[in-house]
Parts: C-alpha cells; sequence; structure tokens
C-alpha cells in the first residue's frame, strides 16, 4: 500500500479546510488593512498636530482686541492702532469678536490682520474679566513666547479681588491715568504703565444743527450716555435735576439735549423719568438710538457744552472728544476725569464718596462713588450759559491740552517709549 507524503497530506488538508483558507486570507486582508490604517492613521496624527507648531516669529506689537466692534473698548484700541501707525511702529491687528457680535461696525486697518505670526509683544485690550475667555479662544501659538501686556480701563477705585487669578499670563497692564492705576496696583505686582488714550477727531464733514434736527438760535446742553454702561454711575438723573434746577423756566434760550443707546432692555424705570420730564419741559430733547460714529461727533459739534456729572468714570471719552471741538465742559471732578478737567479748562463740579449700592454696578462689594453736589452744578450750568468769555477762554484751553496729551504724536511716543524699554530689558 502506498504512502501519502506527508506534505501531500498537509496539501490535502489544507484544500479539504475551507474554513482555514478562508482564515488564512482574512488574516492576509487583515494585515493590509492594518498596514493601510496606521499610515492613515500616521498621516492623522501629523494632521493633528500641525496647528501646533509654532508660529512664524515677527518683531513689533499685536492689537488683539474689538477693533471691529462699536463700543468704548473698540474704539480706544483704534486710537491706540492709529498711534502706532503715525510713528511707524512694526505691529498687526488681531480682530477678536467674542461677546460682541452683535455691535459689529465693520473692519478697520484689514490690511494690518494676521493671524499667522506670533509677535515679540500682544497688546489685548479687553475688560480685565475677560483675559480668561482670550486665552481661551485665540490660538495659544499667538500668546505662548510672548510679552503680553494687558490695555484696560476701570470705573471704581478699587480693582476686585476677584480678578487677580484672572490675571495669571498677562506680564504688564496699560492704564489710561493715575486713577487706574492705583486701581489695580492692589491686584497687580507685575508693571503698570501708564498711557493715555489716544483720541482721533477725524478733519471731515459733521452734520450741522439742521441735519440732526437742532435749532440755530439755541444754546444746547449735551450729554451721552449708553445704557449697558450703567446709568447710575453715568447719573442721567443728575443732570436733569441740575438743569431744571438752573434754568426753571421756560423762556431761556437754553435747552438739554439726552443722547442714549440701549434702553429697549435695560433700565426702563430710568428711561421712563427721562422720558416724562422730556413730556413736561419741551426744552429737553431726546435722541433715543444708535448713531453712527461721524453722526455723534457732530452731535457733540453742534452743541454747546458737553455735561458729564459722572459718580465715576475710567477715563471720559466723550468730555475729551468735546474738548477737542473747542467745546465747553462740566464734569464731576472725580475719577479719570481729572487727568484733564480743571478749573482752567472747564468747570469741574464738588463731590461727595457715597457707598455704591449692589445693584448699582458690577463689582460692586466695598466700593464707593461720586455723588456730584447739586448746588455746585447748578453753578456751572449757570456760569457757562452766561458767562460766554471765560467759558470761550476755558474751552480753548481745554482743547490745547487733549490735543497735546490724546494726540497720535503724544500718544504714538509713549507707546514707542515703553516697547523700547521692554526690548532692551529682553535683549
Amino acid at each position: 500500500m502506498l504512502k501519502r507524503p506527508a506534505n501531500s497530506l498537509k496539501t490535502t488538508l489544507k484544500e479539504r479546510d475551507p474554513v482555514g483558507k478562508w482564515s488564512r486570507a482574512t488574516s492576509s486582508a487583515k494585515f493590509r488593512v492594518w498596514k493601510i490604517s496606521q499610515t492613515l492613521l500616521q498621516k492623522y496624527r501629523q494632521h493633528l498636530l500641525q496647528p501646533f507648531r509654532p508660529f512664524p516669529n515677527k518683531r513689533g506689537i499685536l492689537f488683539i482686541g474689538y477693533v471691529q466692534a462699536g463700543l468704548g473698548l473698540g474704539e480706544s484700541l483704534r486710537g491706540m492702532i492709529k498711534a502706532a501707525a503715525h510713528r511707524g511702529l512694526k505691529f498687526g491687528v488681531y480682530p477678536y469678536r467674542v461677546g460682541v457680535e452683535t455691535r459689529i461696525i465693520g473692519e478697520f486697518m484689514p490690511e494690518r490682520y494676521d493671524r499667522q505670526h506670533r509677535y515679540d509683544f500682544n497688546m489685548i485690550e479687553v475688560a480685565a474679566d475677560q483675559v480668561p475667555a482670550v486665552f481661551r479662544t485665540v490660538d495659544p501659538r499667538h500668546i505662548a513666547g510672548s510679552y503680553n501686556i494687558l490695555r484696560t480701563y476701570w470705573e471704581l477705585a478699587k480693582a476686585p479681588r476677584e480678578w487677580e487669578p484672572m490675571l495669571d499670563g498677562i506680564d504688564e497692564i496699560w492704564v489710561p491715568n493715575q486713577f487706574v492705576h492705583d486701581a489695580f496696583r492692589r491686584i497687580f505686582a507685575g508693571p503698570i504703565t501708564i498711557i493715555p488714550p489716544c483720541v482721533v477727531i477725524e478733519d471731515t464733514e459733521y452734520p450741522d444743527r439742521a441735519a440732526l434736527g437742532l435749532e440755530s438760535n439755541q444754546f444746547y446742553f449735551l450729554f451721552s450716555f449708553d445704557y449697558y454702561s450703567s446709568p447710575h454711575r453715568k447719573n442721567p438723573l443728575g443732570v436733569l435735576d441740575a438743569f431744571l434746577a438752573a434754568f426753571p423756566h421756560h423762556n431761556e434760550n437754553v435747552s438739554l439735549v439726552i443722547k442714549s443707546t440701549g434702553s429697549e432692555l435695560h433700565h426702563p424705570d430710568i428711561k421712563e423719568k427721562i422720558r416724562v420730564a422730556a413730556e413736561a419741559d419741551p426744552r429737553i430733547q431726546l435722541i433715543d438710538k444708535t448713531l453712527s460714529r461721524k453722526e455723534v461727533l457732530g452731535l457733540i459739534r453742534a452743541c454747546d457744552c458737553y455735561v458729564s456729572l459722572h459718580r465715576a468714570e475710567g477715563f471720559g471719552l466723550g468730555m475729551v472728544e468735546a474738548m477737542s471741538f473747542g467745546k465747553i465742559v462740566i464734569g464731576t471732578d472725580y475719577s479719570g476725569s481729572t487727568d484733564f478737567l480743571s478749573e482752567d479748562t472747564g468747570y469741574p463740579v464738588a463731590y461727595n464718596l457715597i457707598p455704591v449700592e449692589p445693584n448699582e454696578y458690577t463689582w460692586s462689594s466695598d466700593q464707593v462713588w461720586a455723588e456730584p453736589d447739586l448746588e455746585a452744578a447748578v453753578k456751572a450750568f449757570k456760569l457757562a450759559f452766561s458767562d460766554r468769555d471765560s467759558s470761550r477762554r476755558k474751552a480753548a484751553a481745554g482743547k490745547m491740552l487733549v490735543d497735546r496729551k490724546y494726540g497720535v504724536a503724544s500718544v504714538g511716543a509713549e507707546i514707542e517709549r515703553r516697547i523700547d524699554e521692554l526690548e532692551l530689558g529682553r535683549a
């Protein structure tokens, strides 16, 4: 009997074992799939790692903030950028939009937008409590390795202790004046540098009184505020009381314009009081809507005297803009406005410090602010209206001061000076 060779037996068994044959084919296919998947996985890993490769470095400053938004911090940032451009500094712009999507007004210097480079310095202009949001949402390659400067404002005398951990990652703070400097000194151990804001009044044709619905023969006081910025702080009712006390009769050639925004959703009780006062006195004119930047400046230019009986101000942009137009200014002699408003440049109003109530402002615990003295405010209203020679001298001095202190040349030089100091220190 012939014996089948051993290898022949194995071959026969393989032929009769379709499961084994399928298994071997499957194993081979699995290996090929595994090999392909490993190649794809490697490529995917490389793709995932790609965003975290460092950005190429650029000399200069990256300005990060609400450059496209129609709000105070946006206007302030645009001014800083104009000052840097005027000075010829190297810079880029990162338009940060988080939280202000509904207040976008358009692009600003889009040719400078840069999301592809890391700069030596970041100047981040937001409220201090928004710093963590910036660090969460801006690509970390912009932040890591750069010297991070926070440019910010604050209206009350003390920056809240709760902000201290929010400033982790900030190397330096730029503030507009000594008042804000002192507020942050208690919670920030790093350098705090005073860099005045840059206030730019464009040389253009503004709407006149007729276009704004104002009479040609009236003396107009102007008060402007945003309900988003707290009417308790801006104090519109105090302005109404002072105006009516200064001019109780309806036959004076004098009017008060109250410009407001944001009232549909905020503080309806205050809005109602203002409405009732305007209905009772035709000399009080309300403009309760959003105006363009050009229209706002046109309104300031069209009026005779700008009034701010604020309880606290981080700066006081409206007052400075009015001074830039050579207008008379009445303002509370407290907080940020003391940097430019004095007896020489306008009518500062005396005050008493009072506690800030919990519902009146954010982070109000253990805070105080000013209550303008009504008698002093009434006197200022009367003098601004009746003593035209003195008012003109004050207005001229105010214009000279703000043009020098807050112009692009002066602010640009301050930015360059500080950046030069920092570069020498890092060399």
